[in-house]
This record gives structure tokens, C-alpha cells and sequence, in this order.
């Protein structure tokens, strides 16, 4: 009874505004004269409180109405059937009866919706776009320290937009691809020669253009495993070593359990193009989620020695040319960092983020870095819906060798450090970020930053650091 009820519910409902929507031979929409027995019936129970009326929420049994409008009072009736009284369950029986043909057409009718709709769903592509940009003008981007001379430390407008595409092509089985166009303009470089402000779209001067595959990997799930292949993207730990970039290569995931997952993956993590030749990675990450409100990492990250594209000229005809280019070792970059940290609601809305991180590699100096994120606000997220925020407050002790400063690569609002294996930094940040409206959103941060070593760095404090970053998705 309880699938007619809610069939008869839901087809009453348009036949108020399309009667004539489910006309059949026998013309079911014969009007019940005033004076039958169900019309005091009904209103019996709608005394008893059995049914909470028709239509606008009172059974107006003034009103003529037609046999299939009486059934879907009737299946309101019978949802009750449980809780009524002795009384009131005979009349919903006698009522039952009395429209049992018209219920009946219901579900039939409502059935064949449902195959229909069945059916679409089946043929339907499951193949979807997605996408999204942002502008941003950023301020010392590099890092440079006060004391230093650089054409990059003042400011520079970079622009994104990045365009994806989502398709199951089998039951567990995924597909997701992104392109993605970057390139920075109004370049303004402060140099002894005058101030320049570049802002040229034919590749001159530093408009840098670049239009790149961002991922594009094949996915399956099985029994809690996840297994993913391709130019996929991976988040390690809390954020420090790397967050939201692509790896060429693959990776396996298990679920053990409600609480724990152990991701394990090799590839190469050039994928993002800053690199001019491969950096084979072995990598992992372990999550734990100790409570409802806070979750445990541990990760690592592996790599070869770097490499390094060089080449070799010989004479032809008395004319110098090049050779073919080798890859030479670059025993300068190595990675091999390992991280521990967590992430905890401690209240409402407030959040705390903290990581440690360590590369152990030999070439590198200062090795040893951490990271603590306080926030304050929404506590999904600021990107959510219109109105949603946060504001944050972060602390920096980052090794000039701890993470990789170069690329960019983690989740960190600033490189981290001028160059990988650089002078680090030491300081404070704040942050904000709010959805101006659905899917808009509005990002601005500021750091004040010192040199990890300030004696090994030769100089006391880095330039402010900071960007503000409109964004939007579709």
C-alpha cells in the first residue's frame, strides 16, 4: 500500500492542472456526485486527523470532484493506516475498495513512467564539461629578498582558464581530462632602466603564453580500491609536498575501513611543465581519521636523481652545430621528503591545519619545515555557495630544502622559499577568501617573511608576498 500511496500522491498532483493528462476509455475522470458516502467518509477522517486535507490543506468536501482526485485523498488516508483508529481503518478499507480501480490505474501509469525515464537514463551519454578561470595580480611572486635587485619582484597579472571532461564509459570506470592556458601580462619590473609594464600578446618581452594537457587519466573502482592511470592528478598529506597537481604515471588506493586509506604511486612529475626533462617519483600517502573531526596524515615523496637537458656542438665545414641533446644528472635537486601532519575542527567554525616536513636528501641544506593554517568561517570551505567565507592565519618555518619552491607544486600560498634549496623563510601570513556569488569567488593574501638563515641569506627580510585572485567556475 504504500507504493500506491505514493503514486497516487504524486499523480493527484497533475491532474489538478492537467486533467486531462491521464484520460483513458472509461473516462475515470467522472465527476462523484456530492452526496456520496465517501465524501462524509472523507470527511470523517480528516476529523479524526487520519489525512491533512487536499489540495491547499482542507478537504473541501463542498467541492465536486472527480474519482481520481478522490483516490489520492484516499492514499493519504492509507499512509496513516497504521496509527488509526479502529473506526477510521474500516472506512480506509471501504474507501480502498471503492477506488481500488483508480489506484490501480495509477500505478500502472506511474510505472511506465518510471521504465520510460529508466530507459532514457541508459541511453544517456554520461560524458560532461566543466571548467574554470582566474585572474590574479601578484607581488613578489618570486621572493626576492629587500636588499636584492630583481626585475620579478614587484607585480605581474596572471591569467588561467582551464577547460575538463568527465565520462563513465563502463560500471567503476572513469574518465577525467583538463586542458588548461596560462600566461602572465603587465609585467611591472622596477629596473634601474626605468619602470616597464610588458603587456604584450605576441610572445616579446616576459608575456609568457603556455597551453598545456592538465590531466587526463583513466580511472577504476572496485571493493575500495581506487586505481588510476595516466596524467593524473594527486594531493600528498596535509599540502607541503604536493597538492592538486599531475603526475604522469599511476597510482592504487584502498579503503581500509570506514577510518583509513593508503595511496602508493610512481610516475613523473614533470607533468606540470616545469621541468625540462623527467623526475621519476615514488610517492605515498596514508589518512586516518581519528575522529569525526580530525584527520591524520603521513606521506612521502621520492625522487631519482634530476636531470638536465644539455648538448654538444661539433664543426661542419668549418660551421659549429648542435648534436643530438643528452640528459645529464643534475645532482643539485633531489627529493626525498617525508610529512606528518593533521587537520581537526576543533570548533564550529574554526579549523587548524599543521604539518611537518623533512627532505632527506644529502645535496639539500635546511632541511626541516613546517606549516599551521588557523581559519576562521564556513566550515565546508569559502568555495561552497554565495556568501559562504573564511579568514586565515598561517605561520611559515620552511628550509630552503624542505619543499620544492621552484614549481610550485604545494598547497601553500607563496613559494615557499626563493628557488628550491634557496634561504626559506620564517613569518606570518593572513588570508581571506569569499564567494561573491554562486560559483565567483574572491581570494587575498599578504605575507611577511624572513629568511630561514638570515646570516647564511645576507639579508634580513623578504618584500611583502601576496596576490588577489578573482575566480570563477561553470
Amino acid at each position: 500500500m504504500k507504493k500506491k500511496t505514493l503514486i497516487a500522491a504524486v499523480l493527484a498532483a497533475t491532474t489538478l492542472s492537467a486533467s486531462t493528462a491521464f484520460a483513458a476509455e472509461a473516462n475515470p475522470f467522472t465527476d462523484v456526485p456530492k452526496d456520496h458516502w465517501s465524501y462524509d467518509a472523507l470527511a470523517m477522517l480528516a476529523r479524526d486527523g487520519v489525512i491533512d486535507g487536499y489540495g491547499d490543506g482542507t478537504f473541501q468536501g463542498n467541492k465536486t470532484m472527480n474519482r481520481y482526485e478522490m483516490a489520492a485523498i484516499v492514499a493519504k488516508a492509507a499512509e496513516k493506516y497504521g496509527t488509526a483508529a479502529l473506526q477510521d481503518k474500516g472506512v480506509i478499507n471501504k474507501l480502498e475498495r471503492e477506488y481500488a480501480q483508480e489506484l490501480k490505474d495509477m500505478e500502472v501509469r506511474l510505472n511506465a513512467v518510471e521504465s520510460d525515464v529508466k530507459d532514457l537514463k541508459a541511453k544517456q551519454s554520461s560524458f560532461k564539461m566543466y571548467g574554470d578561470a582566474r585572474v590574479r595580480y601578484l607581488w613578489n611572486k618570486d621572493m626576492k629578498g629587500h636588499d636584492e635587485s630583481s626585475d620579478h619582484k614587484y607585480g605581474k597579472f596572471e591569467k588561467r582558464v582551464r577547460l575538463g571532461i568527465y565520462g563513465e564509459p563502463a560500471k567503476n570506470l572513469t574518465v577525467d581530462g583538463r586542458l588548461k592556458y596560462d600566461d602572465k601580462s603587465g609585467q611591472y619590473n622596477g629596473g634601474v632602466d626605468g619602470n616597464h609594464n610588458f603587456n604584450s600578446w605576441d610572445n616579446s618581452y616576459d608575456n609568457q603564453n603556455s597551453f598545456r594537457l592538465d590531466k587526463m587519466s583513466l580511472n577504476w573502482k572496485n571493493a575500495g580500491t581506487t586505481t588510476s592511470v595516466g596524467r593524473t592528478q594527486i594531493s600528498l598529506g596535509q599540502g607541503l609536498l604536493y597538492w592538486e597537481n599531475p603526475v604522469d604515471g599511476l597510482y592504487v588506493e584502498h579503503q581500509f575501513g570506514p577510518k583509513t586509506s593508503f595511496m602508493l604511486g610512481y610516475g613523473d612529475i614533470s607533468a606540470e611543465g616545469w621541468q625540462d626533462s623527467n623526475i621519476w617519483t615514488t610517492f605515498g600517502n596514508l589518512k586516518v581519521q581519528a575522529s569525526k573531526a580530525t584527520q591524520l596524515t603521513a606521506a612521502f615523496m621520492h625522487t631519482n636523481t634530476g636531470n638536465t637537458s644539455t648538448s654538444e656542438t661539433m664543426t661542419v665545414d668549418g660551421t659549429s652545430v648542435n648534436t643530438d641533446t643528452t640528459v645529464a644528472p643534475r645532482p643539485d635537486y633531489k627529493l626525498n621528503q617525508y610529512a606528518i601532519g593533521f587537520n581537526t575542527q576543533f570548533q564550529p567554525r574554526w579549523n587548524l591545519i599543521a604539518e611537518y616536513v623533512r627532505n632527506n636528501a644529502g645535496c639539500v641544506k635546511d632541511k626541516n619545515g613546517f606549516w599551521t593554517r588557523v581559519t576562521y568561517g564556513s566550515p565546508e570551505g569559502y568555495w561552497v555557495k554565495n556568501g559562504t567565507f573564511q579568514i586565515y592565519g598561517e605561520y611559515f618555518n620552511l628550509g630552503g630544502g624542505s619543499i620544492e619552491s621552484s614549481a610550485w607544486p604545494h598547497r601553500l600560498n607563496i613559494a615557499g622559499s626563493d628557488g628550491f634549496n634557496g634561504h626559506g623563510s620564517r613569518g606570518w601570513g593572513l588570508g581571506m577568501g569569499r564567494m561573491l556569488a554562486d560559483n565567483v569567488n574572491l581570494e587575498a593574501t599578504c605575507y611577511w617573511l624572513k629568511p630561514y638563515d638570515k646570516n647564511r641569506a645576507g639579508f634580513s627580510n623578504y618584500d611583502p608576498v601576496g596576490y588577489v585572485a578573482l575566480s570563477y567556475c561553470f
